[in-house]
């Protein structure tokens, strides 16, 4: 995850032209009602839970955060998960993580080689996402940014950030942040569905 904003560039770089990353995307700022915000993320978690039933813990506590924002009736709570929760959390994670991490255990030949395979995978995730905006810019009259194809990560939000800054260095005038935003969490919650297929595959 720490090397996306090093990897992304030269792998986006890799597969794209200057004028290909120069590409504006035209925006038109729309409103969402109350009740979409509501329903999606029950009906993201219905589905996840259909396609992948093993992705229901993470699926469901991420939309279950959503639902508390966008429902408006738990304001305590909402800020509570948002801030104070997601710290202590994160302290315990780390400490429980930091604990189990002894030199002789850490540094073996098969953790160097699972840090690679993930290494390889981000490359391989993004120019795949790249390739294929590409492949669906030939039927389009209206280009889409290949770049938006490589924030479809689970890297949520540093690969949107990448991308825009990308664009910007290209172009300062070129914002397409909301696309990769969207993006990003349609590849966030992608890959918890596949982690859930394979979590449903091996068991």
């Amino acid at each position: 995850m720490a090397l996306v904003p090093i990897i992304q560039p030269f792998a986006i770089k890799l597969v794209t032209t200057k004028e290909e990353r120069m590409i504006r995307m035209s925006y038109t700022q729309g409103k969402v009602s109350k009740r979409t915000k509501i329903l999606f993320p029950i009906v993201v978690t219905v589905i996840a839970g259909i396609i992948a039933p093993q992705s229901i813990p993470l699926i469901g506590f991420l939309m279950f955060g959503n639902l508390m924002k966008e429902s408006g009736v738990v304001d305590g709570l909402s800020k509570s998960a948002q801030n104070e929760l997601v710290n202590i959390c994160t302290i315990l994670l780390g400490l429980s993580i930091a604990s189990t991490m002894k030199g002789d255990d850490f540094l073996k030949t098969s953790t160097l080689l699972i840090m690679c395979m993930g290494l390889i995978a981000f490359i391989f995730d993004t120019i795949g996402g790249v390739l294929f905006v590409k492949i669906i810019n030939i039927f389009k009259k209206e280009k889409i940014n290949p770049m938006i194809g490589a924030a479809g990560i689970s890297a949520f939000p540093m690969s949107a950030r990448v991308v825009q800054k990308l664009a910007t260095k290209e172009d300062p005038q070129n914002f397409i942040l909301m696309y990769s935003v969207s993006a990003n969490v349609s590849g966030q919650i992608a890959s918890v569905i596949a982690g859930g297929l394979i979590l449903g595959l091996l068991s």
